[in-house]
């Protein structure tokens, strides 16, 4: 059972967390439980006018409304009524605007965010916490802002990089092969195959770069060499079978290169932290 207090930093304490907890999980359960992959279909066919849309944003308010009956304490029946009904309102409101956008990545990202927005402002509302909120980012420390910064710095910006450090090699390695000499060699990829490829090995550059920045600062660096040996198996058969040399070499460049430059960051980090490995 969840503490009525939760530390958060330094001495901000979080009152009544759990009706936090229970918003968050009444939302899981109505948007990906208890709503049929039908009712997804029509809302993006059909928008504002599809029927199930408002049978979903209902099973919202009411879920919503049942956890805050149940947890909250001190709470008005108008202040249980309003929260109710902003979340089911706004919902509507997040989903059509998404019904409209393509089914992407980003866009369920940001509808995402943008619902769990408003569970914590209305968790804030109906527990009356916005001063402590504003208290909590007050606490932000230099230690918290270097955090963040690293876990943006591993992302996109070291993409850039990578690319940059490696483009002498690129237009070599990922140009349109020629066609294969004989029938057992492996087929060519087209240029469409290539961007598609380029645009998946991005995201698991992503991801390689986040889970080793999370080993760094918790002092793992054990795990990191298991990350590191689970890739090259993965990836040898597919550079065996390839019989391109230089692909290989390309290969191993861009992954040593991602290594490298994630230990660096991560190190500055823990440095920043007061946590490196290393002690003087």
């Amino acid at each position: 059972m969840l503490a009525q207090n939760v530390n958060i930093t330094g001495d901000f304490s979080l009152d009544q967390p759990e009706v936090l907890v229970g918003l968050l999980l009444a939302h899981i359960l109505a948007d990906f439980y208890f709503q049929p992959y039908a009712w997804v279909q029509e809302r993006n066919e059909r928008h504002a006018l599809a029927m199930p849309l408002y049978l979903h944003t209902l099973i919202h308010g009411l879920l919503a409304a049942g956890v805050m009956l149940l947890l909250a304490q001190n709470v008005s029946g108008w202040t249980l009524g309003i929260s109710a009904i902003v979340i089911a309102v706004s919902h509507f409101k997040i989903d059509v605007i998404k019904s409209y956008c393509a089914q992407s990545t980003r866009a369920f990202i940001a509808d995402q965010f943008a619902h769990i927005l408003v569970l914590v402002a209305v968790f804030l509302y109906a527990t009356n916490q916005w001063a402590a909120a504003i208290q909590l980012f007050e606490k932000l420390s230099v230690e918290h802002l270097a955090v963040i910064l690293a876990y943006l710095a591993v992302l996109k910006p070291s993409s850039i990089v990578i690319k940059q450090l490696l483009s002498p090699w690129s237009s070599e390695v990922l140009s349109t092969s020629p066609s294969p000499k004989h029938p057992n060699d492996p087929p060519t990829i087209s240029t469409e195959a290539q961007q598609t490829l380029s645009l998946a090995g991005q995201r698991i550059g992503y991801l390689e770069r986040v889970l080793m920045l999370t080993f760094v600062l918790l002092n793992q660096f054990s795990a990191i060499g298991f990350l590191i040996a689970a890739k090259s198996i993965f990836r040898f058969g597919d550079l065996t079978k390839h019989q391109d040399r230089k692909l290989t070499e390309y290969v191993l460049l861009g992954t040593f290169t991602s290594v490298a430059m994630t230990l660096v960051i991560g190190l500055l980090c823990a440095a920043a932290l007061g946590r490196l490995p290393i002690k003087p």
